[in-house]
């Protein structure tokens, strides 16, 4: 027998909420307009203590992105320790072409961007990140191509082993 108890209105949408301390959720979506024109990756911070009431602490939107997050959850990170969440992106406009991932230090005090990774790779396409883990002191990230570690506290450069073609 579901019920609504709450709602929230806001523009664009969140296609994966995940836990990141007592009562917070962070969503990976969409932020749009008011007309529904998607305008890139949105990243908001959820305070449901309250579930008559949520409320969205913060939001950070990554213009003209998008990301796997939104259809895949398995290529969500979220490490409690650290606070530290990655997740692929890719950014596909005139000016500017990325494609990696994402760091962001989530808590209760907001959403940081840490930084980007990506993989040394010719084709833009073999080197989309599809999954990231942490073993260490170290950030793993994996694609087509190979897999790079990076240090976990600055997300800077980082080893790089590259797979052999198949």
């Amino acid at each position: 027998h579901p019920r609504v108890r709450g709602e929230l209105k806001m523009l664009g949408y969140s296609a994966y909420l995940h836990p990141v301390g007592a009562d917070l959720l962070l969503g990976v979506g969409q932020d749009a307009t008011e007309q529904g024109r998607q305008l890139g990756t949105q990243l908001s911070l959820f305070d449901v203590s309250d579930p008559r009431a949520p409320t969205r602490l913060h939001q950070l939107t990554l213009p003209e992105g998008s990301s796997e997050v939104e259809y895949d959850h398995l290529a969500f990170l979220y490490w409690p320790p650290t606070g530290l969440a990655v997740l692929p992106l890719q950014r596909w406009s005139r000016n500017d072409v990325f494609v990696g991932a994402a760091g962001f230090r989530v808590d209760a005090a907001g959403i940081a961007d840490l930084g980007r990774l990506s993989h040394p790779v010719k084709s833009e396409w073999r080197g989309q990140i599809r999954r990231s883990l942490v073993v260490g002191d170290r950030l793993f990230t994996l694609s087509e191509a190979g897999i790079l570690a990076s240090p976990l506290a600055t997300l800077g450069e980082g080893v790089w082993v590259r797979f052999p073609r198949t």
